[in-house]
């Protein structure tokens, strides 16, 4: 439903009723509402790549209780955007964020405002009462989730102070829950098991994710050294004028009993934890599976620096983290992930009970207009914007991304001095690591490093060949076309060409590692 704009107050020719009248008028133009679209498309395209990890600005003033007492449009108002906020968004809070924060563009209205806003505004005889109203409801529910002290800055805070040991035990205790159900299955795959007889897998999987959004992983999971699961059952005892007005009944009986303090506490607990448990857990399991693993050969060019001291690694790699990320073309935000979650989709598992429902990687992904995407005028459609919940996303991605890369770096620099010092120049015919045989999460880790860097020791054997025979490549190039042409090292890896620069340089390195030493500093390759 096409919704008006609050901005009408800035008219110099006619007064606010009139304004807001009129626009009512046009309202109902089906044309004004494509235009308007359009305009939003546009809009919120910029507003979504500028403003992701934090409030725009401070949150507006609400009004007080005294004078919210005094107006009963202004009550009107709050009590329709009661009603509207049973059913928020992630993306809809986002422009809720933007409108309480002071942006007053009517794109930004319009995806901020539910249903009831327009309803009951085309009945107001104060309209600009009435919005300030609705609008005190947004501010108050905005600034209980992203104001100072509110919902995402405990969980960011909870998050950041881990210290490493913390981020290991917490990334250890979730993978293990999330492999519980999804027991190495691709979380990049559909659950579709309507056509037969489910399978004890398809169905583990199915109830395991269906339970992740409705009961998920960190609404039960202490984080550090709190004894309270990072998202329990919160409960808001803020501001709420809800009970605090004196309209007659007849105004209020279409809009029934309303409560702000639910309305908050079902976004937190259902639609806020529902968001963060499902990608947070199958996130973690996709950058395992798609990185994490032997089949990645680009992994072994990652790491940020070839020291071997943890609190060495670990610096560099917390300040290389976002290189990091980009390196591994991790997803940028919360609707690219979403989006390569196939396993999210439970449309088409036997124990969906409402399929158009359940679709959760083209909920999370992309903004819906009954079960539908939204189209913009371009013909696209519209991602969620995450708003500030990005900046979770990102703290939650660096952590997974730093556990993992920290004890992975540091094995394969150990590896890398062994071969530096002459003690590693033979294949250990290192077994490919499985997560079934390892102990643990790092246990896994641990020994893909060590599986990955004996694939390679094949160079050290070569280089040293060739020093001893006089016939080394001299130049990077010359390396490059050695790994393209010749059989015997070609073997190694195919797909050498399509290598990153940095794992191309680690496999030069290795090439020189056994007469490195006979090289002016100038031609020795560098992987630090």
């Amino acid at each position: 439903m096409n919704k008006v704009s609050a901005s009408a107050k800035n008219s110099d020719t006619r007064s606010k009723q009139q304004t807001i009248l009129s626009m009512l008028g046009l309202l109902t133009s089906k044309v004004l509402g494509e235009n308007t679209y359009a305009k939003s498309s546009i809009y919120s395209e910029r507003i979504t790549r500028g403003l992701r990890s934090f409030l725009p600005g401070p949150l507006q003033p609400s009004v007080s209780l005294a004078e919210f007492k005094m107006s009963k449009p202004m009550q009107m108002g709050y009590l329709a955007a009661a009603k509207d906020l049973k059913h928020v968004s992630i993306d809809q809070f986002n422009y809720m964020s933007l409108w309480a924060t002071g942006d007053d563009d009517s794109s930004v209205v319009n995806r901020a405002a539910g249903t009831q806003f327009s309803d009951y505004l085309s009945q107001s005889q104060a309209p600009d009462k009435y919005i300030l109203g609705y609008k005190t409801a947004v501010i108050q529910f905005v600034r209980a989730i992203a104001g100072a002290g509110g919902v995402v800055y405990r969980i960011n805070s909870a998050l950041q102070n881990l210290d490493l040991n913390q981020q290991q035990t917490l990334v250890s205790q979730w993978f293990d829950h999330v492999n519980g159900y999804m027991d190495g299955a691709s979380p990049f795959e559909v659950v579709n098991n309507q056509t037969t007889k489910p399978s004890a897998v398809d169905q583990a999987i199915a109830v395991g994710v269906a339970k992740e959004i409705s009961d998920g992983f960190l609404n039960n999971q202490p984080i550090g050294d709190v004894d309270q699961p990072l998202l329990g059952n919160y409960s808001y005892n803020e501001d709420d004028f809800s009970d605090e007005q004196d309209l007659p009944k007849m105004m209020t009986n279409t809009i029934g009993k309303v409560s702000l303090t639910e309305d908050i506490n079902l976004f937190v607990n259902h639609t806020l934890a529902g968001m963060l448990n499902a990608l947070g857990s199958i996130g973690l399991d996709a950058l395992i599976d798609a990185k994490f693993n032997q089949a990645n050969p680009d992994l072994v060019g990652a790491a940020a620096t070839s020291a071997t001291y943890q609190e060495t690694v670990l610096e560099k790699t917390q300040t290389a983290i976002e290189a990091i990320g980009n390196y591994l073309n991790l997803p940028t935000s919360g609707a690219d992930l979403a989006e390569k979650l196939a396993v999210l989709n439970l449309s088409n598992a036997a124990s969906a009970r409402n399929a158009k429902h359940q679709n959760y990687q083209l909920r999370y992904s992309r903004v819906l207009e009954n079960d539908r995407p939204q189209v913009n005028d371009r013909g696209e459609t519209v991602k969620v914007a995450y708003g500030i919940f990005e900046t979770t996303h990102q703290i939650l991605q660096n952590i997974f991304l730093t556990t993992l890369m920290v004890p992975y770096t540091m094995t394969r620099n150990r590896l890398l001095e062994q071969i530096a010092a002459g003690q590693y120049t033979t294949p250990r015919k290192v077994l490919e690591p499985s997560l079934q045989v390892e102990a643990t999460l790092f246990d896994n880790i641990d020994a893909l490093a060590r599986f990955q860097v004996d694939q390679l020791i094949g160079l050290v054997e070569r280089g040293k060949k060739d020093y001893d025979g006089m016939s080394t490549a001299g130049s990077f190039s010359a390396f490059s076309h050695l790994m393209r042409v010749y059989p015997e090292v070609k073997a190694i890896n195919p797909s050498y060409a399509e290598m990153s620069k940095a794992t191309k340089q680690v496999y030069y390195w290795l090439y020189q590692s056994s007469f490195k030493d006979t090289l002016p500093d100038n031609e020795r390759a560098k992987i630090d």
